[in-house]
Order: C-alpha cells, then sequence, then structure tokens
C-alpha cells in the first residue's frame, strides 16, 4: 500500500509531504508494539536491522509493528525494504519525507518516527520502543522490554553494546580511550546508584539513555508532550522528560543492542562522531562521563534533597539548601511550585552553578578514573 499525507512541522514552518507504504501482514487490530526506527541512508544495514526485528522470540508479531521514517534517504533503502517486506512477520510501514532546513536532523527523523508508532498502538496498553537502523538488537529485545515495563514502570534505558568486529578496525589510540571510558562509565552508574538508591531502577544497571534501545509506554509518551525534536541528544531529552514528570525509568542489563563503531554516521553528535572525536585529548568524554568528585556531589544532593521533598520540608529547609547551592532562597522556593520532584531537580541544575556538569576530557579521564575508582571502592565498603 502506497499513500501521501501532509504532516505538520512546527508553527514556524510549512507542512511536508510524506510517503507512506506498508509490507507484511495487515493488522488486525491496533497492536500492543510499535518500533520506531529513524533512517538515512542505511541501504547496507537495514535488511539486517529487520532482521533482527523479524527474529524476536516470545512474542506475537502480528501485534508489532514497525515504523521506518526514511529522512532525505538518497541511496537505495527503500528498495531494500521493498524486496524483504512481504517475506516479514509484522507490519512494517516506510513514511519517506524530505526534512527541510532546520528539521533534517536526528531529532525531527526519531521523533516522527515515534509520533507515527504513537499513533499506531493500542491506546491503552500500546508500548514504543525504538532504535536505530545501524543496530541489532537481541532476539529477546520486545520480550525483555515489555517484561520491564510490565513490572511498574514508564520507560526503559536498554543496554548499548559497539560491534566488536567494528571497533576492532579503529585505531588502537582510539580503541585505548574507548576502553577507559567503558570502565568509567560503568563506575559512575554503579557510584550514582549507590548515592542515589531508586528502588525501581536498582543495582546492578547502566547509565546509558540512548536512542538505539528505547522503550517508553505509549500514555508517558503522550504525558511527556512527545519526543522533544533537538537537533544533537534527543535521546536523552526524552529520558530527561520522564523524569521531569517522577516517571520511573530502568537502566536495564536485560534489554540488550549492538550498534556500529562507525566513524561515519548519520546523525550528528551520535556515536561515531564521538568515537571519531576520542582522538583529540581537549574533546569532552561521553555526556555520561562526569568528573567523579562532581558525580558524587550530584547524586548525594539529589538524593538527600528528594527526601526533603518526599518528607514535606521544602520550605523549612530552604534557606540551608539555597545556600548549599548559592542560589537566592526566592529562586529555590519558585523552584518547587510543581508537582513533580523531577522538574524541580531539573531546575534547579539550571539555576545553580554548583550543579553545572563538568565533563571529564580525554586529558582528565585517566587522572579522573583512578578518582572514580577510590570513591566507588569507598561506597561499596561503607554499605557492606
Amino acid at each position: 500500500m502506497t499513500a501521501a499525507q501532509r504532516t505538520p512541522g512546527a508553527a514556524t514552518t510549512d507542512a511536508f509531504e510524506v510517503v507512506v507504504e506498508r509490507f507484511g501482514p495487515s493488522l488486525r487490530a491496533p497492536p500492543r508494539v510499535a518500533v520506531a526506527v529513524p533512517v538515512k541512508d542505511e541501504a547496507d544495514r537495514i535488511v539486517q536491522c529487520l532482521d533482527a526485528l523479524a527474529g524476536q522470540i516470545n512474542v506475537d508479531m502480528a501485534d508489532v509493528a514497525v515504523v521506518l521514517l526514511l529522512n532525505n534517504c538518497r541511496d537505495a533503502t527503500l528498495e531494500r525494504v521493498r524486496e524483504i517486506g512481504e517475506a516479514l512477520p509484522m507490519m512494517v510501514e516506510t513514511r519517506s519525507v524530505e526534512l527541510p532546513s532546520g528539521f533534517a536532523n536526528a531529532g525531527w527523523a526519531r521523533k516522527l518516527a515515534m509520533d507515527a508508532a504513537a499513533e499506531l498502538v493500542n491506546p491503552v496498553n500500546g508500548v514504543i520502543l525504538t532504535t536505530d537502523a545501524d543496530t541489532l538488537v537481541d532476539e529477546d529485545w520486545i520480550e525483555q522490554s515489555l517484561a520491564e515495563l510490565d513490572s511498574g514502570l514508564d520507560a526503559v534505558a536498554g543496554f548499548v553494546m559497539a560491534d566488536p568486529m567494528e571497533l576492532m578496525e579503529l585505531d588502537p589510540g582510539i580503541l585505548d580511550r574507548g576502553r577507559l571510558e567503558w570502565e568509567y562509565q560503568q563506575l559512575a552508574a554503579e557510584l550514582q546508584s549507590r548515592a542515589d538508591p531508586e528502588a525501581h531502577d536498582p543495582w546492578p544497571r547502566h547509565n546509558q539513555n540512548c536512542g538505539a534501545s528505547a522503550a517508553i509506554h505509549v500514555r508517558t509518551y503522550h504525558a511527556i508532550g512527545g519526543l522533544p525534536p533537538i537537533q544533537v541528544g534527543e535521546d536523552r531529552a526524552l529520558f530527561e522528560a520522564v523524569r521531569r514528570i517522577d516517571g520511573k525509568i530502568r537502566h536495564s542489563l536485560s534489554v540488550q543492542v549492538v550498534t556500529s563503531a562507525r566513524t561515519d554516521g548519520r546523525a550528528l553528535g551520535g556515536l561515531s562522531d564521538q568515537i571519531r572525536l576520542r582522538g583529540d585529548p581537549d574533546h569532552p568524554c561521553d555526556d555520561a562521563l562526569e568528573v567523579a568528585v562532581v558525580t558524587l556531589r550530584r547524586s548525594i544532593w539529589r538524593s538527600r534533597l528528594r527526601q526533603v521533598w518526599e518528607a514535606g520540608r521544602i520550605a523549612e529547609e530552604a534557606d540551608a539548601w539555597a545556600k548549599r547551592l548559592r542560589i537566592p532562597t526566592a529562586d529555590f522556593l519558585a523552584a518547587a511550585q510543581t508537582p513533580y520532584y523531577g522538574a524541580f531537580w531539573a531546575t534547579l541544575e539550571g539555576l545553580s552553578r554548583k550543579l553545572v556538569w563538568r565533563l571529564v576530557t580525554g586529558e582528565e579521564l585517566r587522572r579522573e578514573l583512578r578518582r572514580m575508582r577510590r570513591l566507588v571502592h569507598s561506597a561499596r565498603v561503607r554499605q557492606n
């Protein structure tokens, strides 16, 4: 089936045309699951991506739909989908669009894909998953995502690993820095979990918030107003929006994918850029890698202030916390005029110089890793 429709852009833009095609079995009813995949010039990888989605176990594939948002493609991606589409066990919808300047980025592509998925799924119990066209999901990816969500969560951040075969082709210097960053990231996740424990996201866990593996209830997606279509980091912004309404997010080690380690990626600011820039000692590391002592301070303060919030003592302790954060008490109290702790904390992060993110650079990485190891060891000793 092929159809054309008009999709509105933002209020300041003209509408743009989307050409829709559907392949595979027809939907009997709104599916429980819709997988949203932004795609740009992925003729060499889209078949493997779809094969991995088609190979899911312990899932009724008649209750699964896949939305491929083909944005500004110049290669044979659509032709590859057409070649295999009718043989797939799930319905696949391609939405081909030429995004104008200002919209031709990963944020808008993923938003359009997820918005289309939100329209497809069952409005009562529907779930939106998203991944990337250069990513292979594990065979139990959908099963494990649903299991996590059905345990009372609002969203799930999956565990993303780089393709080991592609990693081996990288420069040794890039690999060495990547190894150090990986260790730092795992230790930071443990430190955060021990300093700011959350019952719905216990240790062991990770701290990635990546579009290569994300899942969210459709009701939660609507509650946050959809994916924030920022040019870079739209995946992190999605999870931040869930946190702002005190949504429960699980950083699951059971939900896993393998993504490309290529350096010629399609999205500005994506993994490929991070890999390529690892050769620059002055360039910041991954966004999850904050200076060790700041990681600890942020986690402890977030935990302690949450306890104050939950005990209803914000007004009582406003002066002390405002002094600690070095902001006016009036600003602290104004920030507290929200029903959500997540929104309160996010506002404070924007107000306080003490909560400015301080990312580790490549030059600082080995020193900060030594500090992070000591902090984590201390936290383990104290809690054991």
